[in-house]
């Protein structure tokens, strides 16, 4: 009957060259990898390893099986931590929707390092305007959502507040407001504004549109793209636009009464009452130094 013992010997032999250096690697003595090698030789009915030269290297048979015996072993190495996962009480899938307005350079490297923590669990990330987010979260279909602040919705969810976003209104250098000293909203109607909202056509509180003339787009992505196009002049994060803004590619509107930038506040969202395992735990505690 095959082991996977006997099939990690015949690879490690096959990679170190010899049978006394995967003895070596496994701790055991170069005899038993020999016997455990040839019992798989036996059992099998194919000869793995030429052995007529000092260093025995594998037969064409053996060349032929080696990536499924590799694939054999990195499947059982996944068996196995699949079974630790679920030991630790892991979860085995989670949700995370994010409104692309918050989605910076560090948000992005912390699912690298939650993919090294938690190997074993499915990740599904949504990428959504803040509006949807709350009623996804308070239908359930989404476990956690990093979003800007809807304060209508806190009755439905919990939330924590973890920080916020500075926005500045761009526009293109060739967009004929990038002329233009804006010194009331009222200034801004002829002008088309670019603004973020979902698909149930809300806008969120805090990044309501101010011009009557208004495309809307769910990803500030888009909204980006449009205005570099010249459609139109928007709202955007800082981090979005800082460096098209150093380069020249694109301009910051001269808004007299946004004194600063516009910060917006940004929170984790959940659903009441449910039990939260290690992972979301974990992935919360992370979200929340994002941000500060």
């Amino acid at each position: 009957m095959l082991s996977l013992e006997q099939i990690k010997m015949m690879v490690l032999a096959a990679e170190l060259g010899s049978f006394s250096a995967c003895a070596r690697k496994m701790g055991k003595v170069q005899s038993a990898v020999s016997h455990g090698i040839s019992t798989l030789e036996i059992d099998l009915g194919v000869e793995l390893f030429d052995r007529s030269s000092r260093n025995p290297k594998l037969t064409v048979a053996g060349e032929r099986l080696i990536r499924s015996a590799r694939n054999l072993l990195a499947q059982a190495d996944e068996f196995q931590k699949i079974a630790q996962s679920i030991e630790k009480k892991e979860e085995g899938a989670l949700t995370i929707a994010i409104d692309d307005g918050v989605t910076n350079k560090k948000l992005a490297e912390l699912f690298k390092r939650l993919d090294d923590k938690f190997p074993s669990t499915q990740i599904d990330v949504l990428t959504m305007a803040s509006t949807d987010i709350c009623q996804e979260i308070a239908s359930n279909n989404v476990d956690l959502g990093v979003m800007f602040t809807e304060l209508d919705m806190t009755k439905e969810v919990d939330f924590c507040y973890v920080g916020s976003v500075d926005y500045i209104a761009v526009c293109h250098p060739l967009y004929p407001l990038s002329e233009i000293e804006v010194k009331l909203p009222s200034d801004l109607s002829s002008y088309r504004q670019i603004a973020v909202r979902g698909k149930l056509k809300q806008e969120s509180h805090n990044l309501t549109s101010i011009s009557p003339k208004v495309w809307w787009s769910s990803s500030h992505y888009n909204v980006l793209e449009l205005v570099k196009q010249q459609v139109g002049w928007a709202y955007l994060p800082l981090f979005l636009v800082e460096e098209l803004l150093v380069s020249g590619e694109l301009r910051k509107v001269s808004i007299a009464f946004d004194h600063k930038a516009w910060n917006v506040p940004v929170d984790l969202v959940f659903s009441k009452g449910t039990e939260k395992g290690p992972v979301f735990k974990w992935l919360f505690d992370e979200l929340k130094l994002i941000f500060n």
